[in-house]
């Protein structure tokens, strides 16, 4: 922020966005960067100014904002929209979609796509601060997997007064209440529901949007997640796919002097495409395609450049489609299509069961009471705009 003063010295800043949408006349574009649970009632509340809106990833919290976000762009067509997964600008994220959608490796059938998060980045699965329950026996909790839950929200348990320079209201936003700690802010709020949605809500964006492109998804209509044609397998926490068999097996030394292959599947992140001709791999952002055996790459060489190259950035393409002279790369109606599959993942994993999904109507047929998860309830002061 403090750089951000230096460089705009002038420039009026706010904490509430209902106030600055309401005084601030001048506005042509709005960037929202908050956490997940408040994007989809900003940006739909600049829409309906008639703002041009760029949204981070993911482009919302559930599956009824990406439907109104979709809606609402639609209804909108001079209003330009866009998502913040970058690597859809990217050259090497198109030429993988020429690749695929060219014949590169035969027919898809099969899809793998991994991230490194959460480990590393913030936790995830931590119970809430709270005080230890009282003991009807005097003894502590046990060692259980619910008595170390137990032991942990107690260790985390206190007093912490909100900092001056946050508006925890605020935050809150359209989100339940609950008492500040600072467990959850500035960064961690990604690990609880409340306000993030996990290493699908991080990273999905990046990563599940080159099969969704290049393979044409639709909406799925079971998620563990299984499609008629494609079987995609989704991987984090450090869990990774099968080391393909088209790997050289020449082994090199690490840094610690253990022997390892000196080809490898790339810990970060990245997508494998398995099709009847071959593979495809890229690592996140959709750098570094490349076919797999490597006969095949040197066989099939480069694509035919059919997908226009953005010559700017991801967020100076937006400007661009603002100003009439460009498409924007990842509008909201391709942007809510993909959120979708990624959300509805997260309510797959929050049901704890495998569920089937009519796309059409929006509603989950086998666990009914999963349907609560693909909306939420906002908290009085904010609605969502259809």
């Amino acid at each position: 922020m403090e750089r951000i003063v230096q460089q705009v010295p002038k420039a009026k800043r706010y904490t509430d966005y209902r106030e600055m949408l309401s005084q601030q006349k001048d506005i042509d574009a709005v960037i929202v960067a908050t956490p997940d649970h408040m994007h989809a009632p900003i940006a739909l509340a600049a829409m309906d100014l008639g703002k041009h809106v760029y949204v981070q990833k993911p482009l919302c919290w559930c599956v009824e904002e990406a439907r109104a976000l979709a809606k609402k762009a639609k209804d909108n067509p001079k209003i330009a929209t866009q998502m913040g997964n970058q690597g859809h600008s990217g050259s090497e994220s198109r030429m993988t979609v020429e690749y695929i959608q060219q014949g590169a490796i035969g027919d898809v059938k099969e899809v793998h796509v991994w991230t490194n998060r959460p480990l590393g980045y913030w936790p995830q699965g931590l119970p809430r601060p709270k005080a230890a329950p009282a003991s009807t026996n005097g003894q502590p909790p046990s060692w259980s997997g619910r008595g170390v839950e137990q032991r942990l929200a107690a260790a985390m348990a206190g007093d912490y007064p909100v900092p001056e320079t946050l508006k925890w209201d605020l935050f809150l936003g359209v989100a339940p209440q609950v008492e500040y700690h600072p467990v959850y802010h500035p960064f961690n709020w990604r690990g609880w529901v409340d306000w993030g949605q996990g290493a699908l809500g991080d990273m999905g964006a990046h990563l599940i949007d080159f099969p969704f492109w290049a393979l044409e998804l639709g909406t799925p209509t079971a998620v563990e997640t299984i499609k008629p044609a494609v079987k995609m397998t989704w991987y984090d926490g450090g869990l990774l796919p099968p080391r393909p068999a088209e790997f050289s097996d020449e082994m090199i030394a690490d840094r610690q002097g253990r022997m390892v292959y000196k080809d490898e599947v790339n810990k970060d992140g990245g997508v494998m495409f398995v099709g009847s001709k071959g593979k495809l791999m890229h690592e996140t952002y959709g750098y570094k395609p490349r076919l797999l055996p490597q006969s095949l790459q040197e066989s099939f060489g480069k694509p035919k450049e059919k997908i226009a190259r953005i010559k700017t950035s991801h967020e100076m393409n937006w400007v661009e489609a603002a100003k009439g002279n460009a498409q924007a790369s990842s509008p909201f109606e391709y942007a809510a299509r993909l959120i979708e599959v990624m959300l509805l993942g997260v309510v797959s994993l929050r049901a704890r069961t495998k569920i089937y999904y009519d796309g059409a109507n929006m509603r989950i047929t086998n666990a009914t009471a999963a349907n609560d998860l693909l909306r939420r309830e906002y908290r009085n002061g904010f609605k969502l705009t259809l």
